[in-house]
């Protein structure tokens, strides 16, 4: 699947979503043309973000990620019902078209989070966004 393809598919599900933190930021497409067929890991991670090599790069799965944007409250109304079905099939759709999904985040206060997968090419793509952890 080609780079256009894959952002084609995703950008229905994800356009207008925000990642929900203690700032809201949307998410964007991210492609990696891996032609020296580099391994998906903290080190790879922490290059293509610019951070120096051994930087601090926590991996997460993708639900435990998703985890507060996918939880339903008895009081929750039906904008919030249909916000939640949109990041599951969001999750869904990132696992059914990448290989080895995991969120890479870098260790500070404003961290810019990368959900990442290998394409069958073994380029990474997936989405980039911003978490405010403090």
């Amino acid at each position: 699947m080609s780079k256009e393809q894959l952002e084609n598919e995703l950008k229905p599900l994800y356009d207008g979503l925000m990642m929900r933190s203690e700032t809201d930021s949307p998410f964007e497409f991210y492609y990696f043309d891996n032609p020296q067929h580099l391994p998906l890991n903290k080190d790879t991670v922490a290059s293509m973000a610019g951070k120096s090599s051994g930087a601090e790069i926590k991996v997460e799965e993708l639900d435990y990620f998703f985890r507060n944007m996918v939880r339903l409250y008895p009081e929750d109304g039906e904008d919030r019902k249909q916000e939640v079905e949109r990041y599951k099939r969001l999750q869904q759709k990132l696992q059914e078209l990448l290989q080895d999904v995991q969120v890479y985040k870098a260790n500070e206060i404003s961290i810019t989070a990368y959900i990442l997968g290998k394409t069958q090419e073994g380029d990474f793509a997936g989405l980039r966004t911003i978490v405010v952890e403090t």
